[in-house]
């Protein structure tokens, strides 16, 4: 589907936002001072310009007026990336070129704005509304004012006070009140803009991916190595990748989505941890394009643990859920399901389950199987280990050692 297309049905969900809004405010005549538009054109004032369009106006017309005396502006957009601040500032410079008095703008988008966009919003008093269905919406930005009454603001540049009078006041208050009332504040959610995917959701996406880097990957249970992928992030998103100095950051990974880079720390470079950490800031890049939590909230929130006992990770505030959703990825991408039994089993010279049980011989063979496994597929032995698990691709029968306990043994090999 091409970009108009989707703006279009972003478009035409939005319309279904502002009538419902209006319809449960406006009643009666006043539903005909207040004038909904879509794609209507207003003149430029700039010479041989002609037109200029916008996805949707609300025209404020007191009683027997020969023009409008308020105007709300709304633009829709409809991304599969963060809105780049470019975008916002074309539709602030078409809202000054049309001369439009007292005017409101509105940004309707289907996901976040890169921070420079937001900021460049805020700054121009714009409101923004993030949502995909008139049931399902949440306001990003808006102003309050000095009597704290909530209201979207004017724009400075088109104030004009001579056409504003209590009627309209009166009544762009009531549309105001509408808007803000009938949305529910971002600040009130808990989903941080964090999509809901299932392993099955994140598996057919790592499968989309490694089909576009080369089909044969998957056929042939291949493993992709560190320049693979740095090769396919930039040739295929342009994502650019470098390496930070440990002090610089505890952290052993980094992704900036809006500036498309990956940074991986040096502590990590040419050891078996790279390739899955760059699979981890990928899984990020792709999944969390509409994350609506800052670094600094997240960093509030504890890191999850992995619970041998029910075999899985305990999610239990945002951070776990972006961490396993990014972690799950890579995992997906570096060590698919098909490939990791088709070699586990090669390895084994037979097709069953790894045994994991007190006997000596059977568990210097299942590490001698677990360090064939990461060194074809360019990740750590404990990476192995937890993929193994979630696939229920071991037999624990042990009663002296626990996997965990093993891994535990591999100090240098964290899983990410």
């Amino acid at each position: 589907m091409n970009t108009t297309a989707k703006g279009d049905i972003l478009e035409n969900k939005a319309v279904g936002i502002i009538e419902k809004i209006l319809n449960d405010g406006l009643i009666g005549v006043m539903k005909e001072y207040a004038r909904v538009f879509t794609k209507k054109k207003y003149p430029s004032n700039i010479r041989g310009s002609g037109n200029v369009e916008f996805d949707l106006t609300i025209e404020i017309w007191p009683p027997n007026a020969d023009q409008y005396a308020m105007i709300y502006f709304i633009e829709c957009k409809n991304y599969d990336y963060r809105v780049p601040k470019g975008e916002i500032k074309k539709f602030y410079a078409d809202i000054e070129e049309t001369s439009g008095v007292n005017a409101k703008a509105i940004v309707i988008t289907s996901s976040p704005l890169q921070k420079g966009a937001y900021d460049y919003a805020a700054a121009k008093k714009m409101m923004v509304i993030e949502g995909e269905s008139k049931d399902n919406f949440n306001i990003i930005l808006y102003k309050r004012n000095i009597e704290e009454e909530n209201i979207i603001p004017i724009l400075e540049n088109t104030l004009n006070e001579d056409l504003i009078d209590e009627g309209v006041q009166s009544l762009s208050k009531v549309v105001d009140k509408q808007i803000l009332s009938s949305l529910i504040p971002a600040e009130s959610t808990i989903s941080y803009g964090i999509d809901l995917l299932s392993k099955d959701d994140i598996d057919e996406i790592s499968k989309k991916e490694l089909n576009k880097f080369d089909t044969s990957y998957l056929v042939n249970a291949y493993g992709l190595s560190v320049q693979d992928l740095t090769e396919y992030l930039k040739s295929q998103y342009d994502i650019e990748i470098f390496n930070f100095n440990p002090k610089e950051n505890k952290y052993l990974g980094t992704c900036d989505i809006d500036k498309k880079t990956i940074g991986i720390s040096k502590k990590i470079v040419n050891t078996p941890r790279e390739l899955f950490t760059i699979g981890h800031e990928f899984g990020h890049f792709l999944l969390h394009q509409k994350l609506r939590i800052n670094q600094e909230i997240m960093n509030s929130f504890s890191d999850s643990k992995f619970d041998f006992k029910i075999g899985k990770n305990r999610l239990e505030n945002p951070r776990h859920w972006v961490e396993w959703q990014a972690n799950y990825f890579s995992a997906s991408l570096l060590l698919p399901k098909a490939s990791i039994i088709a070699k586990a089993w090669q390895y084994q010279n037979a097709k069953h389950n790894l045994i994991f049980d007190d006997n000596y011989d059977n568990q210097k063979k299942f590490r001698r199987i677990v360090g064939k496994l990461a060194n074809h597929f360019s990740v750590s032995k404990t990476s192995v280990i937890y993929r193994l698990r979630e696939l229920n691709m071991i037999s624990d029968n042990t009663s002296t050692k626990s996997i965990g306990e093993l891994i535990s043994q591999w100090k240098s090999d964290y899983f990410v």
